[in-house]
């Protein structure tokens, strides 16, 4: 039958995969679901790193950011101390402007904002994600603006399990979880509501704690009302309120990193709307459409608000033949800020072709291009207007060569860019409020030029039973990459550096040891030059970008025997320049990272007990902004425990 192609066979492959695992006993080469054309770990021309549900569950993150951190080759921290909007850095682009060289999606919607907040990735529960695949160095094609570094899918498609689950840990930490599914030959209907909070880490001198809540509501509906017909519809509540600290000085890091000069109170919310239908006209040629609309409020308690209004719209037809796939797409995304002094609006309109052929039964070719328009219009209550147009290309060629039945090679060049948030155009003055530092917009500084980059990836693939190895090679030349240039002690522009290059090298290796016992590690080695900047006279030139972090490594040993499943992981990230010693100059580095996890689940029946303990021994982390401008993270050892009960 081919009316549950999109949504079942989606589940059908995410259950095999998670069954495999779960047992312990062989690995397989899993399905890239979130890409236009079909194709596996094995049989990708393009980089890939893939988690599934259960390894996932089994990690006992307590949230996404959590998971992305400590599993995965990306890096994470809280954005200035705002922990539900943190920082995202793949491949080098530095934990300063890193998110916004990364496409973040959910069920193929894109959560890259228009202006510099950082994707929300607090709005996903943990519990419902299905699969999260890591597309590295690719995926300019079909997801077109930022995705220079590269594209994280989360997937949350298929029916719900049933359960109720609840924890609690330090800090008066606790939550919730309440998931209800229901699915027969036609309908698949889906409700969630997660809810978290904490009393804080850091307390003032007024005993006031960087406290927050987080409140996810969620339900979606997917009908078969034909054999070929499949229609998608969802609804997403999400609000958020938290307090966050500011910096503290080297001293006072070092001394007690739990206390904290102010705080800065912020709020969020989130109503999202999406649509969907997929149409298989036969067994070789389909149809896809998706709609989203999404109603957002980020307010700072006693100061500014910004409202936002985003529509996405993307279609595709589909060809798929025994030995080629041909996909014809557009999309569009219209974005606006609304604050009570003006109106800025952006667009991104695309049409894309992308194919791939399999010309033997070793050799596999993909091909693919982008044309893109990104309009701006800014409206100011008073003065005049700004509006400013610009084309892009994006392109992809990859070829993977299969060396037996486990194993496969394969090169791919991308092209991909990244245009400047509504944000960029405006310089910029710092002001601390109560310990934090706020940037405030003061005039316009000019439309600055979108970065573009040339990305060139080189890979090998070995998945056997009981083994899964892959590495890859990659470099990407950077024209116009874009940064905020200090012009003073506490004010800056927003401007381009003319060229730069990042590469390295990326190793992942899971290992079954026997039945009970496994191990896996990632491993990435980065080097990121700025290679010419006018803007600093030179002093940049040939300088390190700051941010980044050489040697990224996380290491995992996995033991489950009968009911019982432990993992123990470390997190490790090198000593880097501070975020913004872009002349690599500042008395002070970003130190290095540590964290070491220990979690554990016990199953009866319908019952499931886990605890977790982070940090396990208690190192201090921070983020280095500059000399004495530090946020604490992650930096002491926290624990929670819970309970999931299905039915």
């Amino acid at each position: 039958m081919q009316k549950k192609t999109t949504c079942l066979s989606v589940v059908a492959s995410l259950f095999l995969a998670t069954n495999l695992y779960s047992q312990t006993e062989q690995l397989s080469s899993i399905e890239v679901t979130s890409s236009y054309l079909s194709s596996n770990e094995k049989t990708a021309t393009f980089s890939t790193e893939i988690y599934t549900k259960d390894e996932i569950e089994k990690s006992k993150s307590k949230d996404v950011y959590d998971f992305l951190n400590s599993q995965t080759s990306i890096n994470i921290a809280p954005n200035y101390g705002n922990t539900f909007t943190q920082k995202i850095d793949l491949r080098g682009y530095g934990i300063g402007d890193g998110y916004q060289n990364v496409v973040v999606t959910v069920n193929g919607r894109k959560l890259n904002n228009i202006d510099m907040q950082s994707q929300l990735l607090s709005s996903i529960p943990l519990e419902s994600i299905e699969k999260i695949e890591i597309i590295k160095g690719s995926g300019s094609v079909q997801y077109g603006d930022g995705a220079n570094a590269g594209v994280i899918n989360i997937i949350t498609n298929g029916k719900n399990d049933n359960y109720v689950m609840a924890h609690m840990g330090n800090d008066d930490t606790k939550g919730g979880t309440l998931s209800l599914g229901f699915n027969n030959e036609n309908l698949i209907i889906n409700a969630l509501v997660d809810y978290s909070s904490t009393n804080g880490t850091r307390e003032d001198s007024l005993n006031n704690k960087d406290s927050n809540h987080n409140r996810n509501r969620k339900v979606e509906v997917i009908y078969f009302p034909t054999e070929n017909l499949e229609l998608r519809a969802g609804r997403t509540l999400s609000d958020m309120r938290l307090k966050y600290a500011g910096p503290l000085t080297k001293d006072k890091y070092k001394n007690n990193p739990n206390q904290s000069n102010g705080f800065t109170e912020q709020y969020f919310n989130s109503y999202l709307t999406t649509l969907g239908t997929t149409y298989n006209l036969n067994e070789n040629y389909s149809f896809d459409v998706n709609y989203n609309r999404e109603d957002k409020l980020s307010k700072f308690v006693g100061s500014s608000e910004s409202q936002y209004e985003y529509e996405s719209f993307n279609t595709s037809f589909n060809i798929k033949k025994d030995n080629y796939s041909i996909v014809i797409g557009a999309d569009t995304f219209d974005g606006d800020r609304i604050k009570s002094t003006n109106v800025t609006n952006k667009t991104n309109k695309a049409l894309f072709v992308s194919a791939d052929y399999q010309f033997s039964k070793d050799l596999k070719v993909s091909a693919g291009l982008r044309r893109e328009k990104v309009e701006y219009d800014y409206n100011p209550s008073s003065g005049d207007s700004l509006s400013t147009a610009e084309y892009l290309n994006a392109y992809d060629v990859g070829i993977n060569y299969s060396l037996s039945d486990s194993s496969s090679i394969f090169a791919n060049y991308n092209r991909a860019y990244q245009t400047p948030d509504i944000d960029r155009f405006f310089s910029s003055t710092l002001t601390n409020v109560g310990g934090t530092w706020i940037e405030t917009v003061s005039s316009f500084n000019g439309f600055i030029d979108s970065a573009r980059v040339r990305n060139y990836t080189i890979g090998y693939n070995n998945i056997q039973k009981n083994n899964k190895l892959k590495v890859s090679i990659f470099r990407s030349e950077l024209t116009n990459e874009i940064y905020y240039y200090k012009t003073g002690p506490f004010s800056g522009i927003n401007t381009n550096i003319d060229k730069s290059h990042k590469y390295g090298i990326e190793i992942f290796d899971k290992y079954i040891i026997n039945k009970n016992l496994y191990t896996s590690i990632n491993y990435s080695y980065i080097i990121s030059k700025i290679d010419k900047e006018d803007e600093g006279n030179g002093a940049y030139n040939g300088k390190d970008l700051p941010g980044v972090s050489k040697h990224n490594l996380t290491l995992n040993l996995g033991y489950t025997y009968k009911k019982l499943n432990t993992i123990l992981s470390h997190t490790y990230r090198s000593s880097a320049y501070a975020a913004n010693d872009f002349e690599n100059n500042f008395d002070q580095k970003q130190e290095a990272y540590n964290s070491t996890d220990l979690s554990a689940s016990y199953n009866f029946k319908n019952i499931e007990l886990f605890a977790k303990i982070q940090n396990l021994f208690d190192r201090k982390n921070g983020l280095w902004i500059s000399d004495d401008n530090i946020y604490p993270v992650n930096f002491e050892r926290t624990y929670y425990a819970g309970i999931k009960y299905k039915f």
